[in-house]
């Protein structure tokens, strides 16, 4: 338990920049220099090559955490331009057909949503167009680059489906996972952008 303990400080200083593989102490004098290289003893500590990726992969999850708790996202429907219209639309279409089918009660929730977006990107015509060619959600996802637009992409999810079916709720916590969005600004859409049906 104590080397895991250890390891963790050692990818905790590494990430922070004070102290890293480089820094490590000279070996021991006790172990005598003429032991051949089959019989030394394995190293003391952590992989430094393994150290530096952990570490780097530790620090950037904690910097996009932090980076969208001091900038909330703020979402204006009425301002989406025209990409971000249909991702929006193509993103509450994936959602809606995620549990296997598409009925009209998703449909009516899908263009009461819609009427939410700026009416001169999004009208029934961009939701017909992409109900009638459908695209892979890897393909969707394509689109989405950084954490605004995956927050766009998450929100319009929310608001297509209902979170009490159990294969829509599976689908919104693997769609959080693919866009990497932090369990904070996850709860925070959740709350705001919740489908009410």
């Amino acid at each position: 338990m104590s080397g895991a303990g250890e390891f963790l400080s050692t990818l905790v200083r590494s990430a922070l920049g004070r102290g890293g593989p480089e820094e490590e102490p000279p070996p021991s004098p006790a172990v005598p220099a003429a032991t051949p290289p089959a019989e030394a003893a394995e190293p003391a500590g952590p992989d430094p090559g393994l150290v530096c990726i952990l570490s780097e992969k530790v620090l950037l999850a904690w910097l996009r955490n932090r980076y969208q708790l001091l900038f909330p996202f703020v979402l204006d429907l009425r301002r989406l331009d025209r990409p971000q219209a249909d991702l929006f639309i193509r993103a509450m279409v994936a959602a809606a057909q995620a549990d296997g089918g598409y009925d009209g009660r998703e449909r009516e929730r899908i263009e009461g949503m819609l009427s939410l977006v700026n009416p001169d990107v999004a009208g029934r015509g961009a939701l017909d167009a992409a109900l009638e060619n459908p695209k892979p959600l890897n393909e969707v996802l394509r689109d989405v680059r950084d954490v605004q637009t995956a927050a766009l992409f998450y929100a319009a999810s929310l608001m297509a489906v209902d979170r009490r079916n159990p294969v829509n709720h599976h689908y919104l916590r693997y769609l959080a996972a693919r866009l990497q969005l932090s369990d904070e600004l996850v709860a925070s859409l959740e709350q705001r952008f919740r489908s009410s049906a």
